[in-house]
Parts: C-alpha cells; structure tokens; sequence
C-alpha cells in the first residue's frame, strides 16, 4: 500500500510538471510570438566598415612623393542606417542646406553610390561645422562626421606616371574582393603595389533598431594603415629630368618641329637596375582621381593627348642609330666586320681588319641606290668612327655579312643578340602596361604575310634588307627608352642584364621592413673586357671627338671657365644619337616623321648612370634629344646644367 500511494504522487508531480511545459510553450509559440519579433527586430546588427590609410609613398632619401592621406572632416552617409522615406523627406533637403549642394545633385549622389552604400559627400566641413551637426543629429538621420582618408599629391605632375594614381574599382577588382565603394591602385606602384599600400579596412558593429537608430556599439576594430614605399627614384633628378624634357620640347618646336608634344626619359643604374628617374611628358596631376572622380572634361582633356600613357615603357619607337652602339658590340665580339666594295678595297687599311670605306652610297640587288645621312659618306672609317659618326653603310654591311655567311652563324644571330639583351620582351620592371616592343625575324615576317595583316609587304620573303633595317634602328623593330637603358646597362656593367624596379622596400608603421624588393637579374650575355674598354671609349668619341655626332650638343660640358680639353667630366661622358624615320601617310602625301634619340653612360671609368632620352617627332637626335641628355648628365656629373641649346642636326 506504501509503495502504491508513493507512486502516486510522483505520477501526479510528473503529470504536473508536463502540464506546466506544455502551457509555457504554449505561451510562447502562441501567445509572445509578437512581442518576440518586436524585440528581435528592435536589435539588429549593423556592420559599418573604416576606410583603411593607404601607405606613402618616399624616394630613396626619404622625401615624400606622395603625402599619403591626410584626415579631413567630412561628413558621411550611411544609407543603411536611414530609410527612403527619411533620405527624401530630411535628410537630403537639410543636407543641401548644410553643405550648400543643390539637392539634385545629391540626389545624383546618393543614386551613384547605391542602395546601402556608405560614403562621404561634400567637401571638407569646419569644426563648426561638425559640431552643428552633431548637436542636430535628429535632422540628419544616417549621417556622421568623421576623419575620412584622402590621397594626397603634393607634387602635382612630378612622377605622376610612376606614382599612378586610385579610381573607382573596375570589373577584376570587384571580382577580386572589392567593393564598389573602395578605391583601388589603377596606375603606376599606387596599382602594382595595391596589396601593401591599401591596408586593411576596420569596422564597427552598431547594435540599431528598426528605425535605423543606433542603439549602442557592440564592437569596434580599427583600420590597419598600409605599408609606405620607398623607391629608387631622386626626387632632385626627377625634376632635373622632367625639366629637362619640358625645354627639349620647347627647343624642338624652335627648331621647326611644332607637332612635338611627347618626350621620355630613363635614368638608371646600372650596377642594380634600380631606376633614378623617370619622366614622361605630357604628365597628368594625379588628384584629379584622389576622390575617385574627374570631370568629363577634364578627362577628355587628358585623352586627347594620351596624358595616361607612360611612354618611358609604354612608348615604342625605332631606336634609329642609337641602335647601332648594340650592332657595335655584336660585331666586336664575333668579329664581323663590313667589306668594303671593290672600287674602294685600295683605300682600306690593310692593319686594320675593322676598316671600311664609306662612299655614302651603297648598291643592293632589287632597289634604288641607298644613300647615307651624310652626302658623300664619311670616308675612311674603322669599327669606332663607324659608331662615333654613326656611318649607315657600316652597319648595313655588318647586316649583309650576317646574312651572307649565314651558314657559320644562325640566320637571326643579331636579333638573337638584341633579345640577349632584353628587347622584344617586357623588362619585368614593377609598373603595369608595359609594352613588349619587338624584334621582326623571318617567322614574324611570314606569319604576317599569311595573314595579310597589311604589316609587311605583301611580296617577297625574308630578305637581307630587312637585317639591315634592323642594323640601323629602322624597319619593324621598336623597342622602349627603358629598354635601350637596360640593354646599354648590360653592355657596360660586364653582362648583367637587370630585371630595373622603381620599389626597393615596403616598411610598416614602426618602419620594419615588410617587404625587400632586391635587385633582380634577368639575364646575362657574354662580352669580353675589351670590347666593353673598346665601346666606352668611342661612346665618348660620340659626344667628345671631331667629327663626333653629339660633339656640338655637349661643347662647354663643364662649368665657365673650364675649356673642353680640361673638362675631366666631358672624358666620362659618353652617348649615341639616333634619328629614327616613320613614314606616315598625311591626307594625300606621305612624309616622314622624325623621332630623336640619345642614349649614353657616365662615369666611363666606372659606369653607374645610363640616360635614355626620346624626344616623340622631336627631329634629329644630335640636334634635341643630345642636348637633353648633356643637362641631365650635367647633373650627374656634378656641374651646373644649362639651358638647353641645339646641338648638330645629324642622321636625317
């Protein structure tokens, strides 16, 4: 009976207690649901994420070439937090009034950016400013006033095309991550250096209600700034450069050339490839794009006259004789030396194997007479006054005895050679779009002329004129101003052909260093001391022997006072000029467009600096672009840079 009546009453607590459960589900599913969904749609989560400081941007001493970003008060929207309703009815209306914008055109805004977007808008507020509207926060729903991150270039045009600039993010950065908002590297290192500059974005987690209110902060991370560049450039040089390209031009448009807008300079070392200097002219301020935004006119403006391209590596030219100082050192290493024509093998020097006699014509099969630049030819010459008088004949001969003992060599050795030395390919330096120019052989010529692209003739194959185009800059070949200064690098350093950078490292905010960007070598080629010793010293036969094509361009090298034949400085200087010719058609005429070229190395005794100059239809290189690069060598060597003044009109 005991047992019995214990049962019982535990049976009636257990029936008790699932009555009692029952009836608070009940209670819950039933009767609470709605305040329930009351409560939980009172605390939504926002996430609102930071802007991130992107990096500086130094030259190799230290000096900012690029201020990185400053704070300055703006006043940001945050369209998740605010509803149609109270965008239309308040807050554009008052935010028209505040920051003295026409309503529509916010509205404009507010439709770019897009629904949920969080953005700044406006210029900078005042103090007064920020303070109204926070003591007003009911009138601006959404709305706040914060240090927003803008770019800043204080130097304007200077190393804009190195710097680059940030934009909006196109398709494959979106895909990559991004998001409409953010604003990402489109040119220059602010692109190719994207991952470390940007930094990473911070957050606060709001807790809201419905309305949109902020409730409280649940959580708040800060942005991490990105990392700061320090580049190989000098910042004195950079200027020196582009001041520099600023009167070539002028000087050409003295000289008769008026069409000349564009001109390109490469400074670089050759002991490690890094780049001194790069200009690019014309240059382009790069805040026109720090909000992200530029005007249609400015823009169209800048395409017109192709302000964007970086023709130090986006340029591609023919080389013209500044070509010839890489047939020089092919012809040198081998040897193969021209053979003079039969009439004139009596006036040759016997001891000499490097001897020719330039007449100033010379007969090739199947067309008309080729003539020199200079009527009547330059007479005697041997390898080295071939180079400093920059004699056609001499190098079209080198390219007919390639052709013509083809059988001990292969067909294309001298484009096998240029390749060596890194034309036709990119450098790898650390800028995007950089052009490939190129070096023609027979399978490029035949696979155009398959395709009829129109390229080359339509018949006929693979000639020895085409070698010879090659031989004196001329033809299809066209190679980059960074590209000559890599190749002239390798042919002085010993052989090293340099992978170039403008990035030596990236260091965090404590200034370690994140990232080393050492120097790189892309190839190597053989050349013998002798040749280099050979080459220098009639590299500086161009700029400083009588007859040499520079010689006028670099009269009076050293400061006042000091006569040529003193000028210790003038000894360990050395160059090529080049005229590279480019027949367009013009309406019904054709005519040809001369684009000037010089390409030179100092000190000799022991190289450290090539300068490549092109001046884009600027005329002849000894007559414009000589007396550019005599300035910038000026420099380099310690004496005062002039002016600019003509040198000699040569090659054309």
């Amino acid at each position: 009976m005991i047992a019995s009546w214990r049962q019982t009453t535990v049976g009636a607590l257990v029936t008790a207690m699932m009555v009692i459960l029952l009836l608070r589900l009940w209670y819950l599913q039933v009767t609470d649901v709605d305040d329930s969904l009351e409560v939980a749609a009172a605390q939504q989560i926002r996430i609102v994420p930071i802007e991130a400081p992107r990096g500086d941007i130094f030259d190799r001493d230290g000096r900012f070439l690029m201020a990185g970003t400053i704070a300055s008060m703006r006043v940001v929207v945050d369209r998740q937090l605010v509803n149609l309703e109270q965008e239309e009815a308040v807050l554009i209306p008052n935010l028209a009034t505040l920051l003295a914008i026409p309503a529509a055109e916010i509205v404009a805004e507010f439709d770019l950016r897009g629904s949920g977007a969080r953005f700044p808008i406006g210029g900078e507020v005042s103090n007064s400013t920020a303070l109204f509207v926070l003591e007003n926060i009911d009138h601006f729903p959404g709305v706040s006033v914060e240090p927003v991150p803008i770019r800043v270039y204080p130097l304007t045009e200077t190393a804009a095309h190195v710097i680059g600039y940030i934009g909006a993010p196109g398709v494959s950065d979106l895909e990559a991550g991004a998001s409409p908002t953010d604003r990402v590297g489109k040119f220059g290192i602010e692109r190719s250096y994207e991952e470390y500059l940007a930094g990473t974005p911070g957050a606060i987690t709001y807790r809201v209600n419905a309305r949109g209110d902020i409730l409280g902060v649940l959580e708040e991370r800060p942005p991490q700034p990105g990392g700061s560049l320090i580049t190989t450039l000098d910042l004195t040089l950079q200027r020196v450069t582009e001041e520099t390209l600023m009167q070539a031009i002028q000087l050409a448009r003295q000289e008769g050339e008026e069409d000349v807008i564009r001109a390109a300079a490469v400074v670089l070392d050759v002991t490690d490839g890094s780049v001194l200097a790069m200009a690019s002219v014309p240059a382009f301020d790069p805040s026109l794009f720090s909000t992200g935004r530029i005007s249609v006119e400015d823009w169209e403006a800048m395409r017109e006259k192709a302000v964007q391209n970086n023709f130090a590596i986006q340029g591609s030219y023919p080389p013209g004789s500044s070509f010839k100082t890489i047939v020089y050192a092919l012809a040198r290493q081998y040897p193969i030396f021209p053979v003079s024509e039969e009439e004139h093998v009596d006036h040759v020097d016997p001891s000499d194997p490097t001897s020719f006699f330039c007449d100033g014509q010379l007969e090739f099969e199947a067309t008309p007479l080729l003539n020199d630049w200079k009527p009547g030819g330059h007479g005697l010459v041997n390898l080295g006054q071939s180079l400093q008088q920059s004699c056609n004949l001499y190098y079209w001969s080198i390219a007919l005895q390639i052709w013509e003992r083809r059988t001990e060599w292969p067909e294309d050795l001298l484009q096998q050679w240029a390749r060596s030395l890194g034309f036709g390919s990119r450098t790898g330096i650390d800028l995007p779009f950089e052009s490939e120019g190129l070096v023609p052989d027979r399978p490029w010529f035949q696979r155009h002329q398959q395709q009829q692209t129109g390229v080359v003739r339509p018949e006929g194959g693979w000639a020895a004129g085409d070698v010879m185009n090659i031989a004196t800059g001329q033809g299809a070949l066209i190679v980059t101003p960074l590209q000559m200064a890599v190749a002239y690098a390798a042919l002085v350093n010993g052989g090293t052909v340099w992978e170039p950078r403008v990035v030596q490292s990236v260091r965090d905010s404590q200034n370690n260093v994140t990232y080393a960007n050492v120097p790189s070598v892309a190839g190597t080629i053989e050349i013998s001391e002798d040749t280099i010793e050979d080459l220098k010293r009639d590299l500086n036969g161009v700029v400083n022997s009588t007859f040499g094509t520079a010689r006028r361009a670099f009269e009076g090298f050293c400061d006042a006072g000091v006569p040529d034949s003193a000028c210790v400085a003038l000894r360990e200087v050395g160059g090529k000029t080049g005229t590279a010719e480019i027949r367009q058609a013009i309406e019904a005429d054709d005519s040809d467009i001369d684009t000037a070229w010089f390409v030179g190395v100092a000190p000799l005794s022991s190289p450290r600096y090539v300068v490549a100059v092109v001046i884009d239809q600027g005329g002849s290189g000894g007559l414009v672009a000589a007396p550019a690069a005599r300035r910038i060598f000026q420099y380099l060597m310690g004496e005062t840079p002039d002016p600019l003044r003509r040198g000699d009109d040569t090659e054309r």
